[in-house]
């Protein structure tokens, strides 16, 4: 004992000794851990062994093809629990298959069948067509070309009447595509008051696809829609106050101006009805007649008025300048008296260049005459 003890001292001090004890430990709990009954599963034997393995399905997006839309494959193994039935687990997992099968062969088929339904938009025939007058055409004839009534002809340009059908060869005139009115949409109108206007029904014009309503209550303003099976409203026009077209004191007091500088080319007559010509040169500027708001500012530069601008001035007026070639403003734009609106010009049904104006109350036509100044009022007498 006093030999090991000599050895200790000599050899051993107190740090040395505490590191051989933790060693001595470190041994101990290995050897303890050997001695239980522990089962290992390695993930990668499994892979080996059917009995012991607990495969789940996950399934992923393929490369499709008509056979096979999502593929199933097996993912690695996971720890065995002690406590559930392997035969359980087997029929749950078989069951899954199963159900799955089932959900993707549905998918399958319908898939199958969206690949055959094609979408086709509906075939749309133009609200009118532009028909350049040829030798030997009449209204009449025109009109049995295109399978509509001479009237529908008539009542889509300005200059034609049933009194006078005055045509020559190069004029152009629109030719509704089946029986109805083209009317352009003045700002804040509504669908109601154009069929009642044109007493047509507002499922028709809503029907005829090229007019592009998808809502009966808003319609675009601004454009053109054509109102399938209306009737010309008959043109009213108010003669009170009229005595040979001059002006009465009261009316000069409502505020009008010339629209354009020139002499008169055209007064209202039976062959034209609907207002004045005023023989103004190209590119002159037009004013705004009164302040108002601007309630259409467009047009078709082939036929009838051409580019023109329709303005609602206070106390029931709506005015109108046609045969624009330019036009500065836009639908619900506010416009003061003698503001510029465009530029003079001959688009439209026109010989040279002119601007024909217009002038409604409560919407009867008036002789503008008879509500602008007369001061250095001229005729054309050749024009």
């Amino acid at each position: 004992m006093s030999i090991v003890k000599k050895i200790v001292n000599d050899y051993f001090d107190l740090n040395t000794l505490k590191h051989l004890a933790v060693v001595i430990l470190f041994l101990s709990l290995i050897s303890i851990f050997d001695s239980l009954d522990i089962k290992k599963i390695n993930a990668q034997d499994n892979l080996y062994n059917k009995t012991k393995q607990l495969p789940f399905s996950v399934y992923q997006l393929s490369d499709y093809n008509s056979d096979n839309l999502l593929t199933p494959n097996v993912s690695s193994t996971t720890v065995e629990s002690s406590g559930v039935s392997m035969k359980n687990i087997e029929n749950t997992l078989d069951l899954t298959k199963s159900t799955t099968d089932i959900i993707l062969e549905e998918q399958k088929k319908k898939n199958q069948n969206a690949s055959n339904v094609f979408v086709k938009e509906p075939d749309q025939v133009p609200k009118y067509f532009r028909y350049k007058i040829q030798a030997g055409d009449s209204i009449i004839g025109i009109a049995e070309k295109f399978n509509v009534e001479a009237k529908y002809i008539r009542w889509n340009n300005i200059h034609l009447t049933s009194k006078t059908d005055i045509i020559q060869p190069g004029d152009m005139v629109r030719v509704p595509s089946v029986e109805g009115i083209l009317h352009d949409v003045t700002f804040g109108e509504t669908l109601s008051e154009i069929a009642m206007k044109y007493n047509a029904s507002s499922d028709d014009i809503i029907d005829f696809s090229s007019n592009n309503i998808y809502d009966p209550n808003f319609i675009e303003e601004n454009v053109t829609i054509l109102v399938v099976n209306g009737v010309q409203p008959k043109i009213a026009t108010d003669t009170s106050g009229i005595t040979n077209n001059i002006l009465q004191k009261e009316a000069s007091a409502a505020g009008f101006v010339w629209p354009a500088e020139g002499p008169i080319t055209s007064v209202m007559t039976y062959w034209h009805p609907t207002g004045i010509d005023i023989g103004a040169l190209m590119n002159d500027p037009v004013v705004a007649t009164n302040s108002g708001t601007v309630i259409f500012a467009g047009g078709d530069p082939c036929c009838s008025y051409g580019y023109y601008v329709d303005i609602r001035h206070p106390g029931g007026f709506v005015s109108r300048v046609a045969h624009l070639n330019k036009i500065w403003v836009s639908a619900g734009q506010q416009v003061s008296r003698g503001e510029i609106i465009g530029l003079n010009g001959s688009t439209g049904r026109s010989t040279g260049p002119h601007v024909h104006f217009e002038l409604r109350r409560n919407g009867l036509l008036q002789n503008p005459l008879n509500y602008i100044p007369r001061t250095n009022l001229t005729f054309c007498d050749f024009c």
